[in-house]
């Protein structure tokens, strides 16, 4: 697995998040216990990694417990590519909740996205009112996901 690199973080820092990554429910006084520090030592880093913004919260929902859910991975091609063309679409795709992910690529098409919808008449109804009504629209080409066999999060850091 690859490592990355945090120049500006110590080793201290790094565990701390390593930990965090793992289970994000640590208090200060388990990870301190973890790595010989002081709860209030380790509180103060914490603190210090989110005003840095290292460290942000989100509860992951265990998607196998709701019922009627498909995801799928849309690319998009744009007709123009200019500066302009790309942020509005930017703009107004992440602006649909059905869109949970948004990544502008290379290759043959200009953007993926990440859409989870209740079922395929959902999608459909998403993809004929929504997402055809953007600007400049070029090639869709969709993906639906039959089952997932791995999701992480955590990156190895050193």
């Amino acid at each position: 697995m690859t490592t990355f690199k945090i120049p500006e973080l110590d080793k201290m820092d790094v565990r701390i998040l390593e930990l965090l990554q793992q289970n994000g429910d640590y208090t200060p006084r388990q990870l301190g216990a973890l790595l010989n520090k002081s709860h209030t030592a380790i509180y103060d880093r914490i603190r210090a990694l989110k005003q840095k913004e290292y460290i942000r919260y989100s509860v992951t929902v265990n998607k196998q417990k709701i019922p009627n859910l498909l995801t799928v991975y849309t690319q998009v091609q744009l007709n123009e590519h200019s500066s302009n063309a790309l942020d509005v679409f930017q703009e107004m795709v992440t602006d649909f909740e059905e869109v949970m992910e948004c990544y502008h690529m290379t290759g043959s098409y200009d953007f993926k996205l990440k859409i989870i919808v209740p079922d395929m008449a959902a999608y459909n109804q998403f993809l004929r009112t929504r997402l055809s009504a953007i600007p400049n629209l070029g090639a869709v080409e969709s993906y639906f996901v039959i089952a997932e066999h791995k999701h992480e999060t955590a990156l190895k850091l050193g």
